[in-house]
């Protein structure tokens, strides 16, 4: 990210000096890579069990939320990319709570990362709301999510202009 940023504030530099100049070959441009994509991490494994009740996490959702914070990174929305893919990983990491309720919130936060990474006139506000309340509702129960939360939220509420 530093080099991007120099290399953006090296191009304007440049392209002012031929503004100045008026004359000449314009000046070579320093070609600026993408920002990364932060990873969010789950095991993409199934696993057969005959006999037994096994907890099971719903990896579409996850599968949803990583192609989302990818399309939000790709838009220039770096910030807030980063936060949630850290809050993704917090709730995946969650040892607190029961499986039911981690599937749960992660389609509520795979819909929340699917309104964020969509165009302004496409999103839905009232079910934004209401999935920010209770996104903060299930955040609340999990120790290690609440955390995530409090920071990605902010960034989410200054994102869809609440």
């Amino acid at each position: 990210m530093v080099f991007a940023q120099n290399a953006a504030m090296m191009n304007h530099a440049s392209q002012e000096l031929d503004a100045v100049l008026g004359f000449g070959p314009l000046s070579p441009q320093i070609v600026i890579p993408k920002a990364p994509v932060p990873p969010i991490y789950y095991n993409s494994q199934s696993v057969n069990v005959q006999g037994s009740s096994v907890g099971n996490i719903n990896m579409g959702a996850a599968r949803d939320i990583q192609a989302n914070v990818k399309t939000l990174t790709q838009n220039g929305d770096i910030a807030i990319a980063e936060k949630l893919a850290e809050l993704g990983n917090a709730i995946l990491n969650a040892e607190d709570v029961d499986d039911a309720v981690k599937n749960e919130l992660l389609e509520q936060f795979s819909v929340l990362t699917e309104m964020a990474s969509a165009k302004p006139e496409d999103r839905k506000p009232g079910a934004i709301k209401a999935i920010i309340s209770a996104v903060t509702e299930g955040a609340k129960a999990i120790g290690g999510v609440a955390a995530a939360w409090s920071a990605a939220e902010p960034l989410l509420k200054g994102h869809f202009g609440m």
